[in-house]
Parts: structure tokens; C-alpha cells; sequence
């Protein structure tokens, strides 16, 4: 489906000033919460915070924090160090990376484009910084140790990272699971799992960790990793998509 006037309707910018970012935190309050009041942390200070808005209502209706292993060198580190031991990405993976966190889009936009538009600007930022690698985070909402398992079992079995690239939940964050042995069900699998996961494998990033336990947001966190040099091809030109 196309939307010939999401151009006009939508503008794309970095926050670059306290208000706009507050209304970046509210954002993730009502999205992640469904609360009116802010969803901050200490990471905030020193990431770069994309954000949609709509022009019509002049309203921040999506966003998206990205930090650059640059800026995290002299403050707290990564989100991602939050749940997992990044003792091998920081080891082997050499150059510029990017962690993504916080993606978020109001209910009632998710009709439009808005992960696509913001993406599109992402690349530019990842230019930009000569990006190398980029990471997250990415959830599932459902608990159920069976459903987690059977998860497990399906990345182990089609895109799990070398030991090189894998990270480990920390101690306190670690999630049971109950490892599913039966026959998978691909298409189910695929068709169950969360928009953002099934978008970060498509352009060719691995699942490098066994799940996490947030109990803050209650969700099921994985750490995945894109190598931006192998990239699908395909999937970048959808983000250069004139009609997006």
C-alpha cells in the first residue's frame, strides 16, 4: 500500500533541544506503558533521538534512540550492557557501531510507513558515522516458556551468530525456557514474531544471545546484530523507496 502524501505529512528530524526530547519520553511512556509521564533513563543524555512527527498535528508520533560506540565510550556504556556481557562484540567487532533502541509508533500510525521513514534517515546517519555494525535489543511480549523455547529453537537452527559475535545475559537477567525438540512450524514462527525482529533478520542481522529476561518493560529481549557491510541489498533500496 502506498501513502503519496506521507511526505507532506510527516517530518523527520534529530531532537535538539529539551522540549522536543520530552516529548520523545512521553512518547515512550504512552507506547511502552500506556501511561501519561515520561520512559527515560540514563542513556538519554548522551544518544541521538530520531522522531516522527506529524505536521497536521504537530505531534512527535514516532521515534527511535540511537548511540554510537563513540558517545558511549565516556559515559555508561550501552543500553545493551543493561541484560547482556558484550565482552565479544567489543573484542571483535572493529570500528564505528551503532546500538538502536527505543522504537516506538503511536497505535494509530501504524497504518503509515513510520518505521520505514524513519529508516531511510538512519541510513544516512549510519554514512554519515561510517557505521560498521549496528545492535539491539529487539522483544517478544509473550512470557510462556514454550513459546520462548520454541523461538530459541528456530534461531539456533537458521540464524545464530558464530561464538565470535555471541553475548550473554547476565546472570540476574537470564530466562528459562523450555528448548522445543519437536518439528517447527516455520511459517508459524515467522508469522508470530514481533514486526521488528522479523524486520532486522530480513536485512541479514543474527540473533547472537539466548533471551533476557526485562522485567521493567515484561518482556522476552534478544541481542541481535546486523554487519552492516552484509547488508541485504534488496531490503536497503526499500528505504529509498520515492513513493515511501
Amino acid at each position: 500500500m502506498q501513502y503519496s502524501d506521507s511526505k507532506e505529512r510527516f517530518a523527520i528530524v534529530f531532537v535538539k533541544d529539551e522540549k522536543l526530547l520530552d516529548e520523545v519520553k512521553y512518547l515512550r511512556g504512552r507506547v511502552f506503558f500506556g501511561k501519561n509521564e515520561k520512559e527515560e533513563d540514563e542513556f538519554d543524555s548522551y544518544s541521538h533521538h530520531l522522531a516522527v512527527i506529524d505536521k497536521e498535528k504537530n505531534e512527535i508520533i514516532g521515534s527511535y534512540r540511537l548511540l554510537l560506540g563513540s558517545d558511549s565510550k565516556n559515559h555508561s556504556g550501552f543500553y545493551s550492557e543493561t541484560e547482556f556481557d558484550l565482552t565479544n562484540i567489543k573484542k571483535n567487532c572493529q570500528g564505528q557501531v551503532l546500538e538502536m533502541s527505543r522504537a516506538c509508533v503511536l497505535d494509530s500510525y501504524r497504518k503509515f510507513p513510520i518505521i520505514k521513514f524513519m529508516w531511510k534517515r538512519i541510513i544516512s546517519f549510519m554514512m554519515e558515522n561510517e557505521v560498521k555494525y549496528i545492535f539491539g535489543c529487539p522483544s517478544i511480549e509473550i512470557l510462556d516458556a514454550g513459546y520462548v523455547g520454541k523461538m530459541v529453537s528456530y534461531f539456533k537452527a537458521n540464524c545464530f551468530s558464530g561464538d565470535d559475535l555471541r553475548v550473554y545475559p547476565l546472570k540476574e537477567k537470564a530466562c528459562k525456557y523450555n528448548l522445543y525438540t519437536g518439528n517447527l512450524d516455520t511459517k508459524e514462527i515467522i508469522s508470530s514474531l514481533p514486526s521488528l525482529i522479523k524486520g532486522y533478520l530480513k536485512m541479514g542481522a543474527l540473533i547472537c544471545s539466548e533471551p533476557a529476561l526485562d522485567e521493567r518493560f515484561k518482556t522476552v529481549d534478544f541481542f541481535m546484530m546486523l554487519d552492516v557491510g552484509k547488508m541485504n541489498i534488496s531490503y536497503r533500496k526499500k528505504f529509498n523507496d520515492k513513493n515511501i
